[in-house]
């Protein structure tokens, strides 16, 4: 395949993830989920609907905020795929990217980890679970490993790319 095809498949690629992860956001808005968290041994459940709404905003707002790196890691994605595009494979905006998608990445891991603690702090404040949620503190740590690595990953090609787009600037200023 070519790169100019595989180029423009990312971009309609991007795109879609962008659109899906977005109507996502609004399904979890609407929707009716359950909430569900093991507090002091026991299974505690509600349906969202059951919270005031208040509640709901900040649970919400709890979810979706790990979303936002998602969709920073999306526009540099896009923004990468638009440089190779134009023929620039080695410059300070590929390294740029890379870098921001691993800090993206990394933040998603950090921001996902802590969610069920974070609410279940704030509903045990609001008086909505009578205590803290029983936590396993190695799935704390262990939960989100997978964008961890790959944030760390992204970054390790971003500090590469930097390094390669010196080579190829000393290069063309002694051609």
């Amino acid at each position: 395949m070519k790169m100019a095809v595989m180029i423009n498949f990312l971009f309609v690629l991007i795109g879609v993830t962008a659109v899906l992860s977005l109507a996502s956001t609004v399904y979890i808005f609407q929707s009716d989920f359950p909430i569900s968290l093991q507090v002091n041994g026991e299974v505690w459940t509600r349906q969202v609907s059951e919270f005031a709404m208040s509640d709901r905003l900040v649970v919400f707002t709890l979810i979706e905020l790990a979303s936002l790196p998602w969709f920073w890691a999306l526009f540099n994605m896009w923004r990468l795929a638009g440089l190779y595009k134009g023929s620039q494979y080695f410059t300070q905006g590929n390294s740029k990217c890379f870098v921001n998608i691993g800090v993206a990445l990394i933040i998603m891991a950090a921001l996902q980890t802590s969610l069920a603690p974070v609410a279940s702090w704030y509903l045990y404040s609001r008086d909505v679970i009578d205590g803290l949620a029983d936590w396993d503190i190695s799935l704390i740590f262990l939960s989100e490993t997978d964008l961890l690595t790959a944030g760390l990953f992204f970054l390790l090609v971003g500090t590469i790319m930097e390094k390669a787009s010196k080579l190829q600037e000393e290069a063309d200023m002694t051609i």
